[in-house]
Formats: structure tokens, C-alpha cells, sequence
């Protein structure tokens, strides 16, 4: 927790592990009128979300996109490119290998997708690129998700920072991997939870998804994409 059209660029929300994380969205304006049937599914999916309760987390998502739902769609498989950086000062190898154990955590948990690495030269739908220290002091971790007009998702963009800020120490290598299973959640589209038992947790101590991640996960995967915003 980097875009195609058409889009208009959303605030950034807040985030963090030490401060682990930040999800950026870029959003597509909605219709200006809703018609009768499709008020009537938009209302019936807000419901379906508010049946939920604290099972899930899913409505906090609807505070950084305008009320919608976004997500991928129709995909099994993400392609992930890994971008190393050798002239990076602190760069070690084992950043790739933690990115692959972030990735992995995510199988199973519920989107029926599972995050797939490949080469420099083909096409890919995360990124994820490492940094000494973030531009905004104590992040560690930055996705920007991006979708269409119809909320499906586009692509996503991450960035893993080694350090909290010019001061400090490199982030441990536990904390890095929970710092990247965090933005890869993000990557599929999950918000932040409000609970510390969540690894979607602003600073979330845990090492993996939980059940309300993956609860969250599977509700958000059963959902349309697209905006539940009712235009009068």
C-alpha cells in the first residue's frame, strides 16, 4: 500500500508499518445520473456490504475512492515486475526474495488471482521498485492502483523504502516483508483496516493476511466494479 485513461487523479490517503504504507488511487469521473435499475444495484451492494459489519473492511475503501468499488476484473494471474536496483546504497538481493514471499502470501486468500513475476521486457501490471527513503518521512511503502471508468483495475505501482527517514536504521527484514505483503494487498485493491489483528493495519504487527483480510478480499472479488455513488 503506476496509468491509463481515462482517469483524474485522487487525494492521497494516509498510511504506514513504522508508518508501513500509502495507497494512491486514480479514479475515473462517475455519470452524472444514475439510472433506475442501476440505483437499485448500487443500493443493493451497499447493503451486501453493510450485512458484513466487522467481518470486513471493505467500507473505509469507499473514503479514498469516491464510492467505488475497484478492483481487477476477469484476471486469474498479475504480472509483477521486480526492478532491481544495484547502484541503490543498502541494496541486497534478498528485496527480491522478500517481494516473492509478499506475493505469495496473497495466494488463496480469496480474489481467485494469484501475482506472477516476469522479465524486464514484458508487459507487466505491478511494478515494484525499491527506494532509500521515502519523499514523505516515516513511509515505508507507497502503491499507487489505478482503474477505468468502469472501476476495473489498470495497473499498480509500488515502491519499498529501506529506510523510515535519512536518520534512521534499514527496516528489519521481517518488518520489509510485512511492509511488502501490506502493498500488495493494496495492489488487489484492499483499503486499510481498522483493526492491528489485520496485516491491512496501518502498522499492522502481523506477518501474514488474516481472516478479515481474506474475508475482505473474497467480499471485494464477489462485488461489480464500479461506482455505488446514487446520482439524484
Amino acid at each position: 500500500m503506476d496509468t491509463p485513461k481515462p482517469q483524474a487523479p485522487s487525494p492521497k490517503p494516509p498510511n504506514g508499518s513504522a508508518s508501513p504504507a500509502t495507497i494512491q488511487v486514480t479514479q475515473a469521473t462517475p455519470p452524472t445520473e444514475t439510472p433506475a435499475l442501476d440505483m437499485m444495484a448500487r443500493l443493493a451492494t451497499r447493503r451486501r456490504i453493510a450485512r458484513e459489519g466487522n467481518h470486513v473492511y471493505l467500507d473505509s475503501l469507499f473514503t479514498h475512492t469516491d464510492s467505488v468499488v475497484a478492483r481487477w476484473s476477469d484476471r486469474i494471474s498479475l504480472n509483477v515486475r521486480l526492478v532491481p536496483d544495484t547502484m541503490l546504497p543498502r541494496w541486497t538481493p534478498a528485496l527480491l526474495d522478500e517481494a516473492r514471499a509478499a506475493m505469495r502470501a496473497w495466494d488463496g486468500a480469496g480474489s481467485g488471482i494469484m501475482f506472477k513475476e516476469v522479465g524486464p521486457s514484458d508487459s507487466a501490471d505491478v511494478t515494484v521498485r525499491w527506494t532509500d527513503v521515502l519523499p514523505d518521512s516515516g513511509q515505508v511503502g507507497s502503491t499507487t492502483l489505478t482503474w477505468g471508468r468502469d472501476g476495473v483495475a489498470t495497473g499498480a505501482r509500488m515502491t519499498l523504502a529501506l529506510r523510515r527517514n535519512s536518520d534512521s536504521v534499514v527496516v528489519p527484514p521481517a518488518m520489509r516483508v510485512r511492509i511488502a505483503i501490506h502493498e500488495f494487498g493494496h495492489a488487489l485493491g484492499l483499503p486499510h483496516s481498522d483493526s492491528r489483528d489485520d496485516i491491512m493495519f496501518r502498522n499492522s504487527p502481523v506477518p501474514a493476511p488474516s481472516q478479515r483480510d481474506q474475508a475482505t478480499l473474497r467480499l471485494l472479488y464477489v462485488l461489480f466494479p464500479g461506482s455505488l455513488r446514487v446520482q439524484p
